[in-house]
């Protein structure tokens, strides 16, 4: 099933990207009101200072505008969150195969995961990725025992 058919009604695929149609709207409203309002403003501001050429007054306008868009953006990141979800088995035989395909050895990744932040080591666990977890050294201030029984009894990743 593809991820479009899985989409609940009110979700829509845009780009490859899951999105809800009305953040979208609002998003790209959003965006066109910051951008213009800060290029108009900018455009008040600069053409009013003597001596400035409009050339160069409409150049710093553009600049103003364009940090009304990033403005936005940071302000649409923050408002309307990620509707991904992402399932799938992370099974403990292939993640020899995941970490070759990131050229990676097993050891190598047990060595990264023995000195890995406390934070990254969180997330994984937020993912239930006990496969890889179960990869730390005993020695480790990573490591827990439970990784090892969890990951025997089949992770599964939701986000």
């Amino acid at each position: 099933m593809s991820q479009k058919e899985r989409a609940p009604k009110h979700l829509t695929e845009v780009w490859g990207d899951t999105v809800a149609l009305k953040e979208l709207l609002l998003a790209c409203l959003l965006g066109v009101i910051f951008t213009m309002t800060f290029f108009f403003v900018g455009q008040y501001i600069f053409h009013g200072m003597e001596g400035l050429d409009a050339g160069m007054a409409d150049g710093y306008a553009l600049l103003v505008g364009m940090a009304g868009c990033i403005l936005s953006g940071v302000l649409n990141a923050r408002l309307f969150k990620p509707k991904r979800n992402f399932e799938g088995e992370l099974q403990s035989d292939s993640v020899e195969e995941v970490l070759r395909t990131a050229g990676m050895t097993v050891e190598e990744e047990a060595a990264a995961l023995a000195v890995v932040d406390p934070e990254i080591i969180a997330e994984l666990e937020d993912l239930h990725m006990y496969s890889l977890l179960a990869l730390i050294p005993e020695d480790s201030k990573n490591y827990k025992p439970e990784y090892k029984e969890k990951a025997q009894s089949g992770s599964k990743i939701e986000e």
